[in-house]
């Protein structure tokens, strides 16, 4: 078995594509193996390059770029990861890697830097009684937004949220306030 230059893959390209010639047919004019034949047709013959690879490591973010913009996702189409792999002379499973957005490299990728969040105080806001929820009820029933009940009210969002949502589940009336109020930190 020996491996093919870019100048046997080409002719090989030549015999099926322009002469219409078979694998059988291509490995009867040529005498190479039909292993080599077939994925020279399919597109992922790389043996030839096994010594040229580019290190990880030395992918420029220009490169990771332009792989990411030639990239195309399915099936039909002429740049395969391994047509991509040729031209930017990176193994096959890397521009896949780079494709799918799983390629981690320093340059390409720098890492973010940790950002300490600070503690978040609980706003207080005043509190729910069970006239505030009959009104919140009717104003949903009105297809009112949460947004717009919770100005209406003068509450949070989230603290409206909460309390629509357990009425919907059904809870009762003095649960509901109870957890709503200790939750937001109602004073």
């Amino acid at each position: 078995m020996r491996v093919l230059n870019l100048t046997d893959i080409q002719r090989i390209n030549t015999l099926v594509k322009r002469d219409l010639l078979n694998v059988e047919e291509v490995v009867a004019a040529t005498g190479f193996d039909p292993v080599d034949v077939d994925a020279v047709l399919r597109g992922v013959y790389v043996d030839d390059l096994a010594s040229q690879w580019k290190d990880d490591a030395a992918i420029t973010l220009e490169e990771y770029n332009a792989i990411r913009k030639r990239w195309k996702p399915g099936r039909g189409h002429w740049d395969t990861a391994h047509a991509i792999a040729r031209d930017f002379l990176i193994r096959p499973e890397t521009v896949l890697a780079i494709a799918h957005s799983r390629f981690s490299n320093a340059h390409t990728h720098p890492m973010p830097k940790a950002v300490k969040a600070k503690p978040e105080t609980p706003q207080t806001m005043r509190r729910l009684s069970g006239a505030d929820l009959d009104e919140a009820h009717k104003l949903e029933r009105f297809g009112w937004p949460v947004a717009e009940i919770a100005g209406k009210l003068e509450i949070p969002v989230e603290a409206a949220a909460q309390a629509l949502r357990l009425m919907r589940n059904r809870w009762s009336y003095p649960d509901i306030l109870e957890d709503v109020n200790t939750r937001y930190g109602a004073k």
